[in-house]
């Protein structure tokens, strides 16, 4: 437990004003939803707002932490300390947003009834936030450039969120309406989880 509390307080100290970053935006889905949640007309408006807002912030801590190794000057150091805590990083970030995550979940169900979230729907937001969770960090790891890193992951949700994936053919994440068992819903956890492998697997390279 104390070295639970001293590396969240060691991240508080690194980021400062930017690790209140996720917390600010689980709050604005908080209020969309209690605002919102039940005045569109669309009823997938609270799980857009939980996954198209609050999810992508999960990674923003191990993000920025693991950033301080690729701009101090002293990679192959810090590497090596780092290496030591990743799997111990992640679980305790994935414990710590999981606990937010599934605040804004149980809110979306006390306004939707929990028929609305079925077992495809779980899966899937467990699977997206595994995704974004590790994702950043394993594009950081790639490109080791903080800027090209929070480009990608900003503008494709963007993209997505905005357009509700009627934009370009990529791989979309999101799901924008009651899932159908089709091509489209397959094609979007197949790509979850081939970003979860490749995060694992890069991150697996980076630090082994």
């Amino acid at each position: 437990m104390n070295k639970i509390t001293h590396l969240f307080i060691f991240d508080l100290k690194l980021l400062r004003y930017l690790y209140i970053f996720p917390f600010l935006f689980y709050g604005l889905s908080f209020f969309l939803i209690l605002l919102f949640g039940e005045r569109f007309d669309d009823p997938f408006m609270p799980y857009i707002s939980v996954q198209g807002l609050a999810v992508p912030m999960a990674g923003w801590h191990l993000v920025f932490i693991y950033n301080s190794v690729f701009e101090e000057g002293s990679k192959e150091t810090l590497i090596r300390y780092y290496r030591k805590n990743i799997i111990f990083d992640i679980t305790r970030h994935f414990l710590l947003h999981g606990i937010f995550i599934s605040l804004l979940t149980s809110l979306t169900i006390s306004l939707k009834g929990i028929d609305f979230f079925s077992g495809v729907l779980f899966v899937h937001l467990l699977m997206l936030y595994i995704f974004f969770l590790l994702i950043g960090i394993a594009i950081l790891s790639a490109t080791e450039s903080l800027d090209i890193t929070l480009a990608i992951i900003a503008a494709y949700t963007f993209i997505e969120v905005i357009t509700q994936g009627t934009f370009m053919p990529w791989p979309h994440l999101f799901i924008f309406e009651e899932p159908v068992n089709n091509l489209s819903l397959y094609l979007t956890f197949f790509s979850l989880m081939a970003g979860i492998i490749y995060s694992i697997i890069q991150l697996w390279v980076k630090f082994k």
